[in-house]
């Protein structure tokens, strides 16, 4: 008698290690909550080590590894799936795998249903991009029609917070489909005890994102924004060091010098490092920051803030993110003070006031860290993995099965 599961999944993904943050760390985050959930699911990925390989086994998702080549091409040619398996759902993360997703549908799965996640307004981050010799409207209009087509073509679209929902319910108003669906990613899985600040000296500031994207990300913000903030406490104060983790293998002096020209104070200890998908130092990062900031001028959602939530560090979100409207939403406006700064739109003024913020967070780091605790808590009993996941499957009718893994 077969014990295989009733409902199968395909995700397609650019990595299972992520090497950017993003979309993969939650596709992965997402693919192994539906495992829990007890539905088979694999996962299309190009090359893979037999270490991420093993790592997914263990979290209930078997890895399908396209042979080596050109990363699209070889993720649309047809998954080795066991013998009789078919996906009953087939999903794709916005123009990174949406294509590949729809094409494997459409040449190899045709009776599955295919989701399309949607992780960015182009509309909104391509003008903070700077891409020489190509217009940012005009990939801003080619990219957000790619987005539009992959969305309406798809059984359903799914948008990744508040902010990404309301857009995209109206965008998506222009065709004859369903509206997106809402899914906000998990708040759970961090630490049981609550955090203290970390012992020792320096003060450490994270910011996690990619450094090549700096105007869109706030780099330049949170450089002049610490640069205020160790100017104003002085030499005989604690030291503080300003850790940015996101940089292109070999840009990282280039990106310290960047960073130190906006911060004004050549004092200020600065420390650039690349991403990396290690757990284990990702982990370390936020254990050792008193702060975590994310003063996007843009964001869809915010992972890289949420992370630091779950991690129970204390953060500063910038007001123009998912992420910031989602604690606004949940918390109201004097109760999210402490963690969404307001953006203005003029450089001086925001930098200042994200100064301000920070300073408010180091005045008291203990407070800070007991602020970080009830934020943290609160959130993961209203969004975990496993409540998205059932509430993504409840809405699109697929019936759970009954002993789920706890």
């Amino acid at each position: 008698m077969s014990t295989r599961p009733d409902v199968t999944v395909l995700s397609v993904g650019t990595a299972w290690y992520s090497q950017t943050g993003g979309i993969d760390m939650l596709n992965q985050r997402f693919c192994t909550a539906l495992a829990r959930a007890g539905l088979q699911v694999f996962c299309r990925v190009p090359p893979a080590t037999h270490r991420e390989i093993a790592e997914a086994e263990r979290q209930g998702v078997v890895l399908v590894p396209a042979a080596p080549g050109p990363r699209d091409f070889s993720l649309a040619r047809r998954p080795h799936l066991p013998d009789g398996v078919v996906p009953d759902l087939v999903i794709g993360h916005g123009r990174f795998t949406g294509l590949v997703a729809r094409g494997i549908t459409e040449d190899y799965f045709p009776t599955a249903r295919r989701l399309h996640f949607l992780h960015v307004s182009p509309d909104e981050i391509e003008w903070h991009k700077d891409r020489r010799g190509e217009d940012a409207g005009d990939r801003a209009e080619r990219r957000t029609a790619l987005e539009l087509d992959l969305a309406a073509t798809a059984d359903r679209a799914v948008a990744i917070g508040p902010v990404l929902h309301e857009r995209y319910l109206t965008e998506l108003s222009a065709f004859d489909v369903p509206p997106p669906l809402l899914f906000v990613p998990g708040f759970d899985g961090g630490p049981a005890v609550r955090r203290t600040p970390p012992p020792g000296s320096p003060v450490r500031i994270l910011l996690s994102g990619r450094t090549e994207d700096s105007s869109l990300k706030g780099l330049d913000l949170a450089a002049r924004a610490v640069g205020l903030v160790a100017r104003r406490r002085g030499a005989g104060t604690t030291g503080l060091e300003f850790v940015v983790r996101g940089a292109r293998p070999g840009t990282s002096a280039a990106v310290r010098s960047k960073l130190l020209r906006w911060a004004g104070y050549p004092g200020l200890n600065v420390v650039v490092r690349p991403y990396t998908s290690d757990g284990a130092r990702l982990t370390a990062a936020q254990r050792t920051a008193s702060l975590t900031l994310m003063p996007s001028r843009t964001e869809g959602f915010g992972l890289a803030g949420a992370e630091a939530i779950t991690a129970g560090t204390p953060v500063l979100v910038s007001s123009t993110s998912g992420l910031g409207l989602l604690i606004r939403e949940e918390l109201g406006a004097d109760g999210a003070r402490p963690f969404v700064v307001a953006m203005s739109g003029d450089d001086a003024e925001d930098a200042d006031a994200w100064a301000r913020a920070i300073e408010a967070v180091l005045d008291d780091r203990v407070a800070a860290f007991a602020r970080a605790h009830v934020l943290r808590e609160h959130l993961a009993s209203r969004y975990s993995w496993d409540s998205a996941v059932a509430s993504l499957l409840g809405q699109l009718g697929v019936q759970q099965p009954e002993e789920a893994t706890p």
